[in-house]
């Protein structure tokens, strides 16, 4: 008969198991990792492994939870930091890349995969909402002082998407190493956004159309 597991030796065995799993999902592809790949690399027995999870899906599921979590932890933290919006925008956008070169498989297990039936498991819809937001959230208080004029969640899709992409290309090696420099490139597609989406002043008489301004925003 199996010995009982304690709460605090299950929550080792899981993290064990979690972060095996990160980083084979990423090296072999979802398609290719198993109970039985996991339970090799730790040195345990596929039996073992159930003790912890029922099945490959529930611990794909935790593990993109557990990242999504860090993610999140790491944006609200410099969104409550100090400064006004433009400079905790900026904060957003260095976290966001500082996550994605420190924690590479975490954040290609978030972006670069999906997880079919994700209302089965409610801590991963729940942390995949709190990431969306924290993702987003910045987007209104810029649009609302930084006189823009953009729906703000389009304007954090747009950050989003370019900030991303920059990063996809940067870990693929697809970027020269001469200039223009990754962040060069980033922080001038920001530039170019806040630019385009700031409000011009209305001429008398005129359509009040929209000036670019040239403030940066989130970089």
């Amino acid at each position: 008969m199996a010995t009982l597991l304690t709460d605090l030796q299950v929550a080792e065995g899981r993290d064990r198991i979690r972060r095996v799993a990160e980083r084979q999902a990423v090296e072999r592809g979802i398609e290719r990792l198993s109970m039985h790949s996991i339970a090799q690399e730790l040195g345990w027995s596929a039996t073992a492994l159930y003790r912890y999870y029922a099945n490959k899906d529930e611990i794909l599921a935790e593990t993109r939870t557990a990242a999504l979590d860090q993610l999140s932890a790491t944006l609200e933290a410099v969104m409550a930091g100090p400064g006004d919006i433009w400079a905790r925008s900026r904060a957003v956008g260095d976290a966001y890349v500082a996550f994605a070169w420190e924690k590479p498989d975490a954040y290609k297990l978030i972006f670069a995969f999906s997880q079919p039936d994700i209302g089965r498991y409610p801590s991963l819809a729940a942390a995949s909402a709190r990431a969306r937001r924290n993702l987003t959230v910045y987007a209104c208080e810029l649009v609302q002082t930084g006189d823009l004029d953009i729906d703000p969640d389009l304007l954090a899709h747009i950050f989003w998407a370019q900030l991303h992409g920059l990063i996809s290309l940067g870990m693929a090696g697809q970027l020269s190493r001469d200039q223009p420099s990754f962040e060069a490139i980033r922080h001038e597609m920001v530039r170019r956004i806040v630019q385009s989406a700031r409000r011009r002043p209305r001429e008398p008489g005129g359509s009040g159309e929209l000036e670019p301004g040239v403030r940066a925003g989130k970089s």
